[in-house]
């Protein structure tokens, strides 16, 4: 079955849909097949076409997120605000989804995945020797990262996609020891 064609992606969007709407009210162990595939306008057997469980659709969910990720080079000379500000609007565009996966009624791994994810696509900024301490700052800068984006999606976005980008930014490359004036007119 060829999962790239426009039907499927629909179906699949619609089931995806139907998912994050009942982890509005329901928790997740609560969710059944059918009541997702009610939800979606499908019939199991549609739903068993792409997926086993629940549990499968969740984890597409989470890492149709994850690669949305933008990636980082030093290499582009594009400043890393440039390439971190898109991930920030897809956050606010997607704020339901964001709201139901980083809490703990859907997969209370997804938090851990998203900091292990941004861990590995920006590994470069910590220019530090000692692998201790550069684990440190990272796990530091992510979960605050994190803990940032949690606090922006709970009180509804009540900052802007740019003062949040900014702000994370600058803050994460001060933990990291750089300068962000500095930085910025580098291109970082």
């Amino acid at each position: 079955m060829n999962f790239d064609n426009p039907r499927v992606n629909r179906t699949k969007g619609y089931l995806k849909q139907a998912l994050i709407e009942l982890l509005k009210t329901t928790s997740f162990e609560k969710i059944t097949i059918k009541a997702i595939c009610e939800k979606a306008a499908v019939n199991r057997s549609t739903f068993y076409a792409y997926y086993s469980c629940p549990r499968d659709l969740i984890e597409e969910i989470e890492d149709d997120i994850l690669m949305q990720l933008p990636e980082y080079s030093s290499s582009t000379r594009r400043p890393f605000i440039e390439t971190f500000r898109p991930f920030i609007e897809y956050i606010r565009e997607n704020g339901d989804t964001f709201r139901i996966l980083l809490s703990s009624s859907a997969d209370t791994s997804f938090g851990e995945q998203l900091v292990s994810a941004v861990m590995d696509k920006y590994d470069e900024f910590a220019n530090l020797t000692d692998q201790e301490d550069k684990e440190m700052i990272f796990l530091f800068i992510v979960n605050g990262v994190v803990g940032i984006v949690r606090e922006w999606i709970t009180n509804d976005f009540r900052w802007s996609v740019d003062y949040v980008s900014r702000s994370i930014v600058d803050m994460a490359f001060r933990a990291a020891g750089i300068n962000p004036i500095r930085a910025y007119r580098k291109g970082l």
